[in-house]
């Protein structure tokens, strides 16, 4: 299994999920270091950031599924 531990025909976009999490970790850890060091209002801006961004990996992730059936129809 070249993808960890992945099933052999797992979709692409899984990957991308994954990647999507691991991302999402990193931005919930800096603004716990912005609570910390700079106080809750800049904690919630970068939490509000991450949403957004989140929220614009998600659409790019089902545009692709979507897009993906399409692309790789059999064609006659």
């Amino acid at each position: 299994m070249s993808e960890g531990n992945a099933p052999r025909g797992a979709h692409p976009v899984i990957g991308v999920l994954r990647a999507g999490v691991l991302l999402g970790l990193g931005w919930v850890a800096a603004a716990a270091l912005a609570w910390e060091r700079f106080g809750v209002i800049w904690a919630a801006l970068v939490l509000v950031i991450w949403v957004l961004l989140l929220r614009h990996l998600h659409g790019a992730v089902e545009a692709l599924a979507r897009a993906l059936p399409r692309a790789t129809a059999p064609r006659d």
